[in-house]
């Protein structure tokens, strides 16, 4: 019975995690942040050539709102995995807060599947 069961575990794991980062359509936006107490992300870092990169969102920035809801007092994880990432070619629009820029930013960004590599070693 236990051997059922670590089996049965096993697949629903491995299946959640296809369905999540493994499905086909998978995309994201290529941001990796760092959530604030009061729930806003501060961009970390970009990946190469993603869609935040190429239009121009650097690190440092702190995303305010994501498709006009705000990020103040949201879930984390939940921004991540249900706003920010989505089906490749849809569109997602973040509002952000840059130091020294008076007015918030506005990118419209299409997220798609990005292909993370590791750095080669030397």
């Amino acid at each position: 019975m236990k051997t059922v069961l670590l089996i049965l575990f096993v697949a629903l794991t491995a299946l959640t995690a296809f369905g999540a980062n493994g499905e086909k359509n998978f995309g994201g936006v290529g941001i990796d942040g760092v959530a604030a107490p009061d729930g806003q992300i501060t961009v970390r870092q970009l990946v190469a050539g993603g869609p935040a990169h190429v239009a121009g969102i650097k690190a440092g920035d702190v995303i305010t709102h994501i498709d006009g809801k705000p990020t103040r007092g949201s879930d984390f994880r939940q921004m991540v995995h249900k706003r920010l990432r989505g089906r490749a070619g849809t569109p997602v629009v973040l509002k952000v807060r840059r130091e020294g820029v008076e007015k918030p930013l506005t990118f419209t960004l299409q997220r798609q599947q990005l292909v993370i590599t590791a750095p080669k070693e030397k």
